[in-house]
């Protein structure tokens, strides 16, 4: 399988110090796409969620797992002491997202006894990294990837049936959400998006 992308337990930004600010799979190569702009054309900032809303149920096999429930639009940063008191206001929720994938370069290439696949599952980085590493990983993401006058927003969701509220960041020109310490900013390569399609329109017939 010399065109397999990924056969691995891929653990995203707020656990994973290696990963920590790219959710990018390995020789992804710029042909990927994330579950926010995928999708409907991104008009308005809140396009990006409607998309995450819609695309997690059906691009990951135990997406069904979340309950987005809904989100609002919180204001605009106004300066770097309030880009830090949301980022970790997502740390304090000590819960972050890692990934089990089977990514190919190709969809030709993709085998019937392993078909295409992502799952997410739940880890706790405060146990694992501990307070310093946190502590550290909060201020690089507020003082170098948060901007004066990006959006906020709040999404809420249940895992676990435990109700949760994650803070996303926007920039108003670009429309694009800052992916990193974004627990639902896993980039994902367009052939499982392909992939996916194809399957669903074979069950839709």
């Amino acid at each position: 399988m010399k065109h397999l992308i990924g056969l691995f337990l891929f653990s995203l930004s707020l656990c994973n110090l290696e990963n920590a600010y790219s959710q990018t799979p390995p020789e992804l190569n710029g042909t990927g796409t994330n579950l926010y702009e995928y999708g409907l054309p991104i008009i308005k900032s809140e396009d990006n969620i409607k998309n995450l809303f819609k695309n997690f149920p059906l691009y990951v096999e135990n997406g069904e797992d979340i309950d987005f429930l809904s989100y609002e639009f919180v204001g605009i940063m106004k300066h770097k002491r309030e880009a830090r008191k949301f980022v970790k206001k997502n740390f304090d929720e000590n819960i972050s997202i890692g990934w089990s994938t089977v990514f190919y370069r190709s969809n030709d290439d993709i085998s019937e006894n392993i078909p295409s696949s992502a799952r997410f599952f739940t880890e706790h980085p405060l146990q694992i990294l501990g307070k310093k590493t946190i502590r550290n990983m909060i201020n690089t993401i507020s003082e170098e990837y948060i901007h004066i006058g990006d959006e906020i927003f709040a999404i809420d969701y249940v895992i676990e049936l435990q109700k949760h509220r994650h803070y996303i960041f926007i920039n108003p020109t670009t429309k694009k959400v800052l992916l990193k310490g974004n627990i639902f900013g896993f980039e994902f390569p367009m052939t499982h998006i392909e992939y996916v399609n194809g399957i669903k329109k074979v069950y839709d017939k």
